[in-house]
């Protein structure tokens, strides 16, 4: 914070009433300075910021909550009846001085909405063989970055295929130890590919567990196909 008196930002000047950001690389806000911690009633202050303007949106990071956001509004438009529509904006209008839709979207990106979110169409599978163990023992698998951290339940499709019939790839969510509490699917024939899916719960760090039987894997294959809130 500082007097805006005669500021200036790398030869610009930045002026006594505005808002916004200057080459990409800071963001400014002029105020009075009455009101502030250390500020001089009657002066005009100037705030800066660090500012970054990234160069897409679209990054790998942000692909699940772009995910629920789409499932979230498809959900308002379609799903909701009119009745519940205007509870939403009948709530909103109680002191939040936001619409029913924002209130929506709001607990929906929450995880707060109970929804099923389409991951889409990803174009490679999230795990290969190489990525996992097979032995016969649990292991963790982490869904970092493929769901968000709302799901509940976790759509996860394979891939696979043995030299055996009736082995088995099992899931459960992380800190199950009950035998009979897990998901399964299973080499009917032998050599030959097949898909099967299964519903798994993550845990709050969005991992779950898995356990291949040993036998000789020709491929193993998953990815997420969506989630639920």
């Amino acid at each position: 914070m500082e007097n805006m008196e005669n500021v200036e930002y790398e030869g610009h000047p930045l002026g006594f009433a505005v808002r916004g950001s200057l080459a990409d690389t800071v963001t400014y806000r002029v105020r009075p300075g009455h009101g502030s911690y250390g500020a001089e009633l009657g002066k005009v202050y100037q705030d800066r910021y660090p500012y970054f303007v990234p160069s897409s949106i679209n990054n790998p990071e942000s692909a699940p909550y772009r995910a629920q956001w789409i499932a979230a509004v498809h959900k308002w438009k379609y799903d909701l009846t009119p009745a519940q529509k205007e509870a939403y904006n009948a709530r909103a209008k109680k002191g939040l001085r936001i619409s029913g839709y924002n209130l929506f979207m709001r607990e929906a990106m929450k995880g707060e909405i109970d929804m099923y979110v389409d991951r889409g169409d990803p174009a490679a599978y999230d795990f290969g063989i190489g990525d996992l163990t097979v032995d016969g023992a649990w292991h963790d698998l982490a869904l970092t970055g493929l769901i968000t951290d709302s799901a509940r339940a976790v759509l996860l499709d394979t891939d696979f295929q043995a030299n055996l019939a009736n082995k088995h790839i099992n899931f459960r969510e992380k800190g199950n130890s009950n035998d009979f509490n897990h998901s399964k699917i299973s080499t009917i024939v032998a050599a030959q590919d097949q898909h099967d899916i299964v519903i798994v719960s993550p845990d709050d760090a969005k991992t779950v567990q898995y356990n291949i039987d040993t036998a000789t894997w020709d491929h193993i294959n998953m990815t997420v196909r969506g989630w639920w809130t």
